[in-house]
This record gives C-alpha cells, sequence and structure tokens, in this order.
C-alpha cells in the first residue's frame, strides 16, 4: 500500500483526497495546512494524521509520496525537498510563481525531475484522450487547426484570490497550453492573445480579465485558438475540436457527450452543468489515480508516462508569452521567451 502526504488542505486538495479514498492500493496517511482546522477536517475524514507543516511531512519516513496542493510560491521548494527526501511528487500548476524559479527548479532536479508528476489533469479527460490518441494514430491525418473551449460557470472568483491567482493566462488557461502541445505532439512557435473585462468590473481591480483569446502556431504549421472565459450563465462548457487533413474530432460538453440542436430562436441541448467538478471529477480521478501507478511502477516495465517538470516548465513559458502578447498588443515568438529563460 503507497502512503502519501497531502501538502495543502484547500478546495483542489480535498478533492484529491476523495480520490484516494478507497484506492485499491494507496491511502491519505498525513495531511498539512497552514489552516490547522482545514488539514484536521481531511484528516478527520480519512483517518490521516494531521502534521504541524510540510517540511516535518516531508521528513517523515513512513511517507511514500507527497500531493503538493498548497499555494503556487510554495511549489518549487517543496517539490525539491520532497524529492531531496526520496519522496514521489504530485505538484498542482502552475509549477511556479515566475518562469526564472520554474527553470532554475528544472536544472535542481536534474534527472529527479523525473520523481515529480505535473497536475495536468485535463491530459487525462476521456474524450481529451480520445482525440489524442485519434491524432497519435493518423486518424485524423495531419493537424491543420485546434478549438479549445472553455468557460466557467455563473460564478466570479473573489478579489482575494484573483489578486494571488497570477491572472487568466496563468490560472486558467495554462492546462490548455499543455493540451495544446500534447495533442499535437509539437511545439508551439508564435502566440498572439487578447484580453478583456466583460463580465465583472472586479476583474478591473485585479488587473485581470475575465474573457480571453489566444492563437497560437506550432512548429508544423498548425493553428490552434482557445476561447477562455471566467463566467458562463449556462453552465460550464469545456471542449476541444481538432481539425485535419483526415476528418475531424470534437469532445463533447459533458463527460458521457451530449446533443446540441440548434433553431431559429432557441438552442435545445442535454444541458450543461452548473459545477465544473460533474464535468472534470474524472479527469481528476484518473489524474490522481495516474500517480500511484507511476509511484507503484517507477522504475519497472511497466512504468507510464506522465506530465513532468519540463511539461511545467513549457506550459507556463507559453502563459508568460500570452501574457505579454495582450499587454502589448503584438505576436510573440517563443524564442524570445527562451532567450530570456536560458
Amino acid at each position: 500500500m503507497i502512503s502519501i502526504g497531502l501538502i495543502g488542505a484547500g478546495r483542489i486538495a480535498s478533492v484529491h483526497a476523495q480520490h484516494l479514498k478507497n484506492h485499491p492500493f494507496a491511502r491519505l496517511v498525513a495531511v498539512t495546512d497552514p489552516l490547522t482546522t482545514r488539514a484536521e477536517a481531511i484528516a478527520a475524514e480519512h483517518g490521516a494524521r494531521v502534521f504541524p507543516n510540510a517540511e516535518a511531512l516531508i521528513a517523515a519516513h513512513e511517507i511514500d509520496a507527497v500531493i503538493i496542493a498548497s499555494s503556487t510560491e510554495t511549489h518549487c521548494p517543496l517539490m525539491l525537498a520532497a524529492v531531496r527526501a526520496g519522496k514521489k511528487v504530485y505538484c498542482e500548476k502552475p509549477l511556479a510563481s515566475t518562469l526564472t524559479e520554474a527553470h532554475r527548479t528544472l536544472i535542481e532536479l536534474g534527472e529527479q525531475q523525473q520523481q515529480v508528476m505535473v497536475g495536468f489533469n485535463r491530459r487525462f479527460d476521456r474524450n481529451h484522450a480520445a482525440i489524442q490518441t485519434d491524432i497519435t494514430r493518423g486518424r485524423l491525418g495531419r493537424v491543420q487547426t485546434v478549438q479549445i473551449t472553455s468557460r466557467g460557470p455563473n460564478g466570479i472568483p473573489s478579489l482575494e484570490y484573483l489578486r494571488v491567482s497570477g491572472g487568466l493566462f496563468y490560472d486558467k488557461m495554462i492546462h490548455f497550453f499543455d493540451l495544446v502541445r500534447w495533442l499535437t505532439g509539437e511545439e508551439v512557435t508564435d502566440i498572439s492573445a487578447f484580453g478583456s473585462v466583460i463580465a465583472d468590473p472586479l476583474f478591473l481591480e485585479a488587473n485581470d480579465v475575465d474573457t480571453a483569446m489566444v492563437t497560437l502556431r506550432t512548429t508544423s504549421g498548425a493553428l490552434c485558438q482557445i476561447d477562455n472565459a471566467r463566467r458562463a450563465v449556462y453552465g460550464y462548457d469545456d471542449r476541444i475540436e481538432v481539425f485535419g487533413t483526415g476528418g475531424l474530432a470534437e469532445s463533447s460538453r459533458i463527460t458521457e457527450g451530449s446533443v446540441m440542436r440548434i433553431f431559429d430562436d432557441k438552442v435545445l441541448t442535454e444541458g450543461l452543468p452548473k459545477d465544473p467538478m460533474i464535468r472534470m471529477a474524472p479527469s481528476y480521478a484518473a489524474a490522481i489515480h495516474a500517480f500511484t501507478v507511476f509511484v507503484r511502477n517507477a522504475g519497472t516495465p511497466e512504468a507510464i508516462s506522465v506530465p513532468g517538470v519540463y511539461d511545467g516548465l513549457r506550459a507556463q513559458m507559453m502563459a508568460e508569452a500570452a501574457t505579454r502578447a495582450a499587454a502589448e498588443r503584438r505576436i510573440v515568438a517563443l524564442a524570445e521567451i527562451e532567450a530570456e529563460v536560458n
């Protein structure tokens, strides 16, 4: 049985804890959070021990692996400490608060970066994975365009959250930057972006946007567009379309598939979930299960491939390029960001 420690006890940490419940070969044994009451609540539900701080949890010999779901500025220091303590690590995105720190951590880890999985859960969405398989097997021919839409439910984050989130490009769209690389199997060469505040003036106070469009070009010339909004009154809308020389594939809006019919004055659909977790919970569960398999099978012929530190760095570089493109109203080449990081 793999013993896992959880660093952080907020919303996403609680989701991860739930997906370790009744796991066939892993269990949550430890939790820590600066807000002790939050850690105690998760620990009580899962029969885990509360540790006074992350350092004590990482030092515990009985823990095999850790999930880092704490605030972004703690990710890299905790990741380094855990790997040096011989632990496997699942680290939530983004990798770091700055590109410099993310790159420095990659260098410091060296070969040990193979001990880390970064939490790009959308790779584990069943619908998205089916499209990636289609692309890999050549069913769609050469990829011409990728269209990604992600619009949040009818809810606005708090100003406190927005001020520390890193902005829409880092906080939300970073998932889709990773998806573009994963789906196409290519690096992105150029990015243009626009962002606006339309849904709520609160985003102006946070120096953020609530609606954004990003266009990307990959090494083969494929064109990708990401349409991302914090708020959608009709529900959580998350889908992908890939068009290639051999055909088209589109993921559905809800996990089990949906049908939408558009008429003159109305749209009839099976309905979109108001809670993002209804749509995304299976991918979080699959990602955590993949992490447990990653831990169990490390160094064996059954070892699996998971998103790692390099993937986290590349996605963060794309987020920086998009942020810069939107602010400066120009196309940003990834080579520009690479030169600054290296």
